[in-house]
């Protein structure tokens, strides 16, 4: 552990997850957040995704925070992380974090699940079929 926090004291993004990790394993999840900030605020989407955990969870903050959780999500899908994009659309479609109706971006972390989870996600997308009202 001593290696991995030297590691992480000198910048090093995956010592920051893997501390996390381990803290989280350990049940200490004040601190698992904190590596996982550190990691998320230095770029890695893994602790992106880990940190959107913790605030959707509400393990290691106050209580849950669901646009936090959204955020970090959302950076992290945007880097590429598939799960995270998985979780920002469940988020969205509970309406928790942000009201998703109203935000057309929603759809492009959607698409993706849809593609993934087929029989999952396909009703939350609009029916091409129904008719709009202008």
């Amino acid at each position: 552990m001593a290696l991995l926090e030297k590691a992480a004291g000198q910048g090093h993004t995956y010592a920051m997850s893997t501390l996390g990790g381990i803290h989280h394993n350990r049940k200490e999840y004040e601190q698992a957040v904190g590596w996982m900030r550190k990691g998320a605020e230095a770029g890695l989407p893994e602790a992106m995704f880990n940190l959107g955990r913790g605030f959707e969870s509400g393990r290691g903050v106050v209580a849950p925070d669901y646009p936090a959780a959204a955020d970090w999500y959302r950076r992290a899908a945007d880097a590429g992380d598939a799960e995270a994009a998985d979780n920002l659309a469940a988020l969205y479609s509970d309406g928790r974090g942000r009201a998703w109706r109203t935000m057309p971006a929603t759809f492009q972390y959607l698409v993706p699940c849809v593609e993934w989870h087929p029989p999952t996600w396909r009703h939350y997308l609009p029916d091409p079929r129904a008719r709009r009202h202008a």
